[in-house]
């Protein structure tokens, strides 16, 4: 990669810049670009790295060789985004952690000036992406994480980064009880760590900031989720669901916490780690959260949600199917696929197509073992959707009578009319 080539300037010889003072200075200009360029030929690593300095008084830099150290290529074929996930919607294996650790190394340290916060000064910034990781590195790395560990220290901020980015929205829709668990299981193995580890004022301390990441995260992950899963149900006419959905976000993700930790009272997921070289692992929580979800979810029975005494609207699977299917219906809506441009197409048979969608709905939901009245809201939002489904075909009619208004040749051959509503209800009602 270069970002820069030492050479001769097509725009310096074209400008006005060229008229001043330039013949005076020309020996002085060739000099400077013909040791440069002596240089960076005889050490080609430095071909792509320049600098300005002031010894030229007109222009008033000249190009400068940088000494560069060492320089490692960027893996090309790093998976940009699969690194780009949040650590909530990712696995975390042993190879996983010890990037992670690695990776700590390069974190940028900042200070809190006033109300605010900036890079601190006085240590230098230090950058790495983890494809410029040789596996070299990575296995000197391990070697001293076996001997030395990791410490006894949490480390928060790596808490804090993690517990960051939870909110569901469309995008992400089908992770919701990936997160949850996630949360939930970090947040069991943290405290069992405390209550471990500490006593007194420090067990306190600790325990105080766990709560506090751990409830803003919750109400990230509730919040978002009500406001955009449930804000599309309320859209589709289904008043007061969403603060339902946030109040049953925020139980199931508490009721999943005190399952894992029922769980972890019951079985020592440490007991596995005789290995010496382990040892570093189990003071990695986001490893050992890792082992839990794995351990727990593998045991036959061993892992079923906690019953609320004040129970919620709403079931983990309630929300994690509502979330996928409004995602389903907010992507037709915006890009309906219908043919919009054939004229012989019969709007009888747009309704029998959503007669089929409707059916496939009440048959996901019966083999998912959805509730009586998470059934009742997706039924319910059902005929709103099709009207908004049918606004978003006529506004793709709209576009066609802009076309042939343009361009009259194509009267009769794509569609101008809008859908006849009342032909495509009928089919509906009739093919269900």
């Amino acid at each position: 990669m270069y970002v820069g080539r030492i050479g001769a300037n097509p725009w310096l010889k074209s400008t006005w810049l060229n008229n001043i003072r330039m013949k005076q200075n020309n020996s002085a200009v060739s000099a400077a670009l013909s040791q440069a360029q002596t240089r960076t030929q005889s050490k080609s690593a430095n071909q792509d790295r320049v600098e300005l300095s002031g010894a030229y008084p007109y222009l008033p830099n000249r190009l400068q060789v940088l000494e560069t150290p060492e320089a490692t290529p960027i893996n090309a074929k790093l998976d940009l985004a699969a690194d780009l996930r949040p650590a909530s919607e990712k696995a975390y294996t042993e190879e996983d952690a010890l990037m992670n650790q690695y990776m700590k190394q390069y974190r940028l340290d900042f200070v809190k000036i006033g109300d605010s916060f900036a890079l601190d000064p006085s240590k230098p910034v230090k950058l790495m992406t983890e494809g410029q990781v040789s596996q070299e590195s990575l296995d000197a790395f391990r070697a001293q994480l076996e001997e030395n560990g990791l410490g006894d220290e949490i480390d928060w901020r790596g808490v804090q980064e993690d517990f960051a980015r939870m909110d569901i929205r469309f995008g992400n829709a089908e992770s919701f009880e990936t997160k949850a668990d996630y949360l939930a299981s970090r947040y069991t193995v943290l405290q069992n760590r405390i209550q471990t580890q500490y006593t007194g004022d420090k067990l306190e301390q600790e325990m105080q900031t766990l709560e506090t990441l751990y409830t803003k995260a919750k109400e990230e992950m509730a919040d978002s989720y009500a406001a955009n899963i449930g804000g599309f149900y309320e859209e589709m006419g289904q008043s007061g669901v969403s603060a339902e959905m946030r109040e049953s976000v925020l139980t199931a993700i508490d009721s999943k916490a005190d399952t894992y930790s029922a769980y972890l009272a019951q079985n020592d997921i440490y007991a596995d780690f005789t290995d010496p070289s382990q040892q570093w692992l189990k003071q990695d929580d986001g490893y050992m959260a890792a082992k839990l979800r794995e351990s727990a979810a593998s045991s036959a029975n061993a892992f079923t949600t906690q019953t609320a005494s004040d129970p919620a609207p709403y079931s983990t699977d309630d929300l994690a199917f509502a979330a996928v299917y409004a995602k389903g219906l907010s992507e037709q809506i915006k890009k309906p696929e219908w043919d919009t441009y054939d004229i012989k197409n019969s709007d009888a048979d747009l309704g029998k197509y959503l007669a089929q969608q409707y059916q496939s709905l009440s048959d996901e939901m019966e083999q998912a073992g959805i509730s009586d009245k998470m059934s009742q809201v997706l039924k319910d939002s059902f005929e709103p959707f099709m009207d908004k489904f049918l606004d978003a075909l006529d506004s793709q009619i709209d576009h066609n009578r802009e076309r042939v208004a343009n361009k009259p040749w194509q009267a009769g051959l794509i569609r101008t009319e809008y859908f006849n509503r009342n032909e495509v209800y009928r089919a509906f009602a009739m093919f269900q």
